[in-house]
């Protein structure tokens, strides 16, 4: 619709005064309301003007200064010969500037840029600003467009004069009849003739809807967004032109969507549920009026309301078909998936799909779904205006983009993430959701960017020459392909069309304060650009749903206790906003809850439930195991007595056998000790026979061993004979003289004396020499074995005294008798001695005799001995074992006897402590089944009473506690809720740190330490700073200020460290750079957890602890900052200063008291 211009009088007349201003090259301005078609007006002019006719666009805003206005002014503009410039060639140029009124009055109310313009049109010239010089300027003019409801109300009258000014009020109904008529009866010639019909109706039914608004809801300071124009009314029929002939043609069915659509555009922008009931009787009064919708009332039911929705997914995700959803079921499952489809992908989102989440949901998939769509989404924090978002966007196909708050993020950061989502959306043809929350406006001049990317989508120079060249160069395959001419303005303007197109802006703000106002009046885009979706409270409905979908996994007891439990969610969350209300009207004083503190409590709930299920489990289990201790204890007593019994007789029975043992095994021992006597004589025998053939060995052995030279002489002398001498000896006839006597010898010797002694014989003996040889070197053999009798020895003595019969005479005669000669004599000297040592050698075989008698007899007795010493070592075997049982069974009777004494002692001592263990686990037990409501009532005192006074959170505390008792939901009774949570030695403790003993002080160290978001202390009296300095210092606690230089160092470095940081003296506001740590926003990177800081991944250690902490006395902060911490009033009462003046006093009179 916005690029088709439909004539009416009015714009007729108007065009024709534009018409004659622009060919006299004269300045006209236009004055009127926002959505009066001003600026469309010009636009759709200047878009017709001739060739050499130039325009440039220019949006003034609040921060709009004369730098920054005269340097667009001369973007366009050329040197020409010495001080003069102008449009290049022979080229005319056309400033358009829109919201004239719009720029800050500086300290003399004068607005620099209207003095710019009044100057060039008053004397045709502007200064150089570097060298001071005028600049002329040629072939220029002015048209101006101004809304005097916004901005400065009047403009310098010197600059009016010089334009003719026309007023341009709200097309009349006629006007409007022929609008929106051309429109809707050209969309609906394809429908059947009865939707064709309806198209007047139509028409009809969303002007009187309109009036209707427009005099129901009436703009105020509080409301400055219920501005309704006819921009509102065209939103309407764009809605309608959706519709298709093959899903709406049905009169019933396109009367529905225009309800759908009325509701889009007028319903989503009102604030409190009154002005919503107001709208939908009178929608329905005029629907009824109008048409004939069948079970119309079913759709604003109070209760299981039929869905009014229309989207483009209805058909599910794949078919962009713009259709109804019949039932929120089907609506449910589509979004389910699509949720579990984008956890997939990107972080987890835990979010519960109740009906208003999934209205919104389809609110800003409409949004988007539009070309140059942009949503404003309002509604306090921790409403699910980002996850909705998120979730939107995954829908449509686009990418969500947010930008990241560093310590140095600023204007030129902004404009990089810009260029970045623009080249993205306009070259590659993406589609980007930009998410932008209003607590990431660290420079109000961001709004600048923002106000001209939601009123045209083209940000004047947000890029560079180079970097525009490159974008022309980029989309001008597509200008050819779309069969435009591809200059440089049209390659530009395809190009911001496809950003158009293809960027939306979701824009989330909180409505508390007077920054949304105050922004909204400053830049208009924010509301004339954008369609506003505010966030409703969630209802008790919705809140109950979250409740059983965040605690159906929790065992709570009963099926009714559970039900009173998750009903008690909402109930508490709707009695603290209405504490809230008279807490501010009588104190004065904000406190807030949000969706985000419903969840927290949640999860402090669960939290706190299962550490007191774990710790009481714990405590039941060993006083368990400890009674089951003392009840074995008795049983092994018992057992330990019946043992002692037994063991006594045993005792008994094993004394006597031992000392019975022990008399036979003396008996044995005697016997033993007898034998070893007897043994011991006879050894003594032995040993003097042993010694005596010993003696006589020695002298026999030396004798011999004397007579032993003789034979090895005699065997020497048989070693001179040979063959040959012996054979030349029996050769000879007749021997030489004295030979024959000493083969006469050796005849007696060897032949036992025979009578021939003759040299006949001897030749005849010698006849075989080697017998012969064998003969002589046996003979001391015969002689050693008494063969050689003593006569044959005697035979010879006679020749051995004759004096030839020696070696040396008979040598000469004969070798071989010479020889025998000399064994003759020494054999026989061998003989004598022999002889001579017979008798001792008789004696010695005689007593050896003797010994081996002896030693007969002694291995006999020894043997014996040896048997009885087996026996008795076997018998004293027995008897040390028998006497180690005996005495072992002594000791373990003594042992037995002293462990059952002791054993005794333990279970007497231990029977009133069994008493009491076992009525302690009767108690926990019991206090188990009260858990439940304990923790409950624990959980609502920390997340909600932290912001109150004394006297509103008694109040409050009261109130909890008499819904969990008309809700029978178990609980303790006269419950205290401090003994919940802490015990008196942790408070002792927070006493010793500096924490004032009073109530209050306690209650406000309680929810300090129990709670799972940061603390947030208003102390304006520093005594919750003090304990916290002291209670931390052990963690190296760190003291820092918001917005100091080295702020976000240090919380860097404690967060990686696992240190405490106090911010201390802060305002009213929390640096964006430093809402993910507050807030908590974790992610997991590998096995570690990591938190943003910035543009960096700082990670997370989880001894980490976060206190925020202010000195104002009565601090305004917004909901954002309230849902994501823990505000408590630390402020003294006179009430509280009292008890601590109390405490003093009995500190110091009774010390034993305090």
């Amino acid at each position: 619709m916005s690029s088709v211009f439909v004539p009416t009088p009015e714009t007729s007349s108007f065009t024709y005064f534009l018409d004659m201003m622009l060919d006299l090259r004269a300045p006209i301005m236009f004055v009127g309301p926002a959505g009066t078609g001003k600026t469309q007006l010009v636009k759709g002019k200047l878009a017709t003007q001739p060739e050499g006719i130039m325009s440039l666009n220019i949006n003034f805003n609040y921060f709009t200064d004369v730098l920054s206005f005269q340097k667009i002014l001369e973007s366009t503009l050329e040197k020409k010969a010495g001080v003069n410039y102008g449009p290049p060639g022979q080229n005319k140029l056309i400033y358009f500037v829109d919201d004239l009124n719009m720029p800050k009055l500086d300290a003399y109310d004068t607005a620099m840029p209207i003095s710019q313009i009044r100057q060039h049109l008053g004397w045709g010239h502007w200064f150089d600003r570097a060298k001071l010089s005028p600049k002329v300027i040629h072939n220029t003019q002015y048209v101006a467009c101004m809304n005097p409801t916004a901005g400065a109300f009047l403009i310098n009258p010197r600059l009016q004069r010089l334009f003719m000014t026309l007023a341009v009020d709200f097309p009349g109904q006629d006007s409007l009849m022929k609008i929106y008529g051309t429109f809707l009866t050209g969309h609906l010639k394809h429908f059947n003739t009865d939707c064709q019909e309806l198209g007047t109706k139509l028409i009809q039914a969303a002007l009187a809807n309109h009036e209707k608004v427009v005099g129901a809801f009436r703009k105020t300071a509080v409301n400055f967004h219920y501005e309704f124009t006819v921009r509102h009314l065209s939103n309407v029929f764009q809605g309608l032109l959706f519709s298709n002939p093959d899903n709406f043609n049905n009169v019933n069915k396109l009367s529905k969507l225009w309800l759908h659509e009325s509701e889009r555009v007028y319903a989503d922008r009102l604030v409190t549920t009154n002005d919503l009931a107001t709208y939908n009787k009178n929608v329905q009064g005029i629907a009824n009026k109008f048409f004939k919708i069948s079970g119309i009332e079913d759709f604003y039911k109070k209760d299981q309301a039929k869905p009014l929705i229309f989207c483009h997914f209805a058909g599910g995700v794949g078919e962009k078909v713009y259709n109804d959803i019949e039932e929120f079921s089907t609506l449910q499952k589509i979004l389910e998936d699509t949720l579990a489809e984008y956890n997939e992908t990107n972080a987890t989102m835990d979010l519960v799909l109740f009906e208003d989440a999934m209205k919104h949901i389809c609110r800003i998939s409409r949004i988007i779904s539009n070309p140059g769509g942009h949503a404003l989404l309002v509604g306090v924090g921790g409403s699910g205006k980002q996850s909705l978002s998120k979730l939107a966007a995954h829908l449509c196909g686009m990418t969500t983009y947010m930008i990241v708050i560093s310590g140095n993020y600023g204007i030129n950061s902004l404009k990089e993430d810009l260029q970045k989502m623009y080249k993205t959306a306009g070259l590659k043809g993406e589609g980007i959701l930009w998410l932008f929350t209003d607590t990431q406006i660290v420079d109000e001049k961001f709004l600048v960017f923002i106000n001209d990317l939601l009123s045209s989508g083209e940000i004047p120079d947000l890029f560079p020459v180079e970097d525009v060249d490159e974008i022309i160069n980029g989309v001008r395959p597509g200008v050819k392909e779309a069969g435009l001419l591809d200059s440089r303005e049209v390659c530009w303007d395809f190009f911001i069309n496809r950003v158009r197109e293809n960027l939306h802006m979701v824009f989330t703000c909180s409505p508390v304060g007077e920054q949304f106002r105050v922004r909204a009046q400053r830049f208009l885009a924010m509301i004339n650009s954008t369609v506003i979706d505010w966030f409703q409270p969630w209802p008790e409905k919705a809140l109950l749903g979250v409740s059983q979908r965040f605690l159906s996994d929790t065992e709570l007891g009963k099926p009714e206790v559970s039900k009173a439990i998750m009903q008690f969610m909402p109930f508490s969350f709707s009695l603290v906003a209405s504490v809230s209300e008279r807490f501010l009207a009588q104190e004065r004083r904000y406190n807030y809850t949000t969706p985000k503190t419903f969840l927290e409590l949640i999860k402090l709930y669960k939290s706190l439930l299962s550490k007191k299920r774990e710790v009481t489990g714990i405590n039941i289990e060993r006083l368990s195991n400890g009674l089951d201790k003392l009840m074995k204890t008795q049983k092994d007593v018992d057992i330990l007595v019946e043992q002692a019994k037994v063991k006594a007789v045993e005792v008994e029975e094993k004394v006597g056998s031992a000392e019975a043992f022990a008399a036979k095994v003396a008996i044995e021992k005697s016997k033993a000790n007898i034998e070893n006597e007897a043994a011991q004589i006879e050894a003594e025998k032995c040993g003097t026979i042993a010694t005596e053939v010993a003696a006589k060995q020695v002298s026999v052995q030396a004798e011999l061993d004397s007579a032993e030279p003789l034979v090895q002489a005699a065997l020497a002398a048989l070693d001179t004979l040979n063959k040959k001498d012996l054979g030349e000896a029996k050769s000879l006839k007749k021997p030489p003289s004295g030979v024959d006597d000493i083969t006469a010898v050796i005849i007696i010797l060897l032949q036992n004396n025979p009578k021939d002694k003759s040299w006949g014989a001897a030749t005849k003996m010698m006849g075989n020499v080697d017998k012969f040889m064998d003969l002589l070197k046996g003979f001391k053999q015969n002689i050693d074995d008494g063969n050689v009798p003593k006569k044959n020895v005697d035979a010879c003595r006679p020749y051995l005294e004759l004096e030839h019969f020696t070696r040396d005479i008979i040598y000469n005669k004969s070798r071989a008798a010479a020889g025998m000669c000399e064994f003759a004599i020494n054999i026989i000297k061998y003989f004598d001695v022999v002889t001579m040592i017979e008798p001792k050698r008789l004696e010695l075989a005689e007593a050896n005799t003797q010994l081996e008698e002896a030693n007969t007899q002694l291995a006999a007795v020894q043997e014996k001995v040896a048997m009885l010493n087996a026996l008795v070592a076997d018998l004293e075997r027995q008897f040390d074992e028998a006497e180690a049982e005996k005495n072992g069974a002594i000791e373990e009777k003594a042992n037995l006897d002293i462990k059952l004494g002791l054993a005794n002692r333990l279970v007497n001592a231990l029977q009133a402590s069994g008493e009491q263990w076992k009525n302690t686990v009767a108690q926990l037990n019991a206090d188990q089944g009260l858990l439940v409501g304990d923790c409950l009532y624990a959980a609502a005192f920390v997340t909600y009473s932290g912001p109150f006074t004394a006297k509103f959170r008694t109040e409050l505390i009261g109130e909890f506690q008499k819904s969990l008792k008309e809700n029978n939901i178990p609980m303790t009774e006269g419950i205290d809720v401090l003994n919940v949570l802490v015990d008196p030695a942790t408070i002792a403790g927070w006493v010793g740190e500096g924490l004032p003993s009073d109530r209050t002080s306690t209650e406000n160290g309680t929810i300090t330490c129990n709670s799972e978001r940061w603390p947030l202390m208003c102390d304006p009296q520093l005594q919750g700073i003090a304990w916290i300095k002291e209670r931390e210092s052990k963690n190296s606690l760190q003291v820092v200020r918001m917005g100091a230089p080295k702020t976000a160092d240090q919380m860097e470095k404690a967060i990686e460290n696992g240190y405490s940081v106090l911010i201390e003296n802060m305002g009213e506001s929390i640096d964006a750079v430093l809402m993910p740590t507050v807030t908590r926003a974790t992610y997991k990177k590998g096995r570690s957890l990591y938190v943003k800081m910035g543009d960096k991944d700082v990670e997370y250690h989880p001894n980490f602890k976060l206190f925020l902490h202010t000195k104002m006395s009565n601090p305004h902060y917004p909901p954002e900052i309230q849902a994501e911490t823990t505000l408590i009033n630390f402020t003294v009462t006179q009430d509280g200063l009292e008890d601590q003046l109390l405490a003093l006093v009995v500190n110091k009179e009774r010390p034993d008291l305090e």
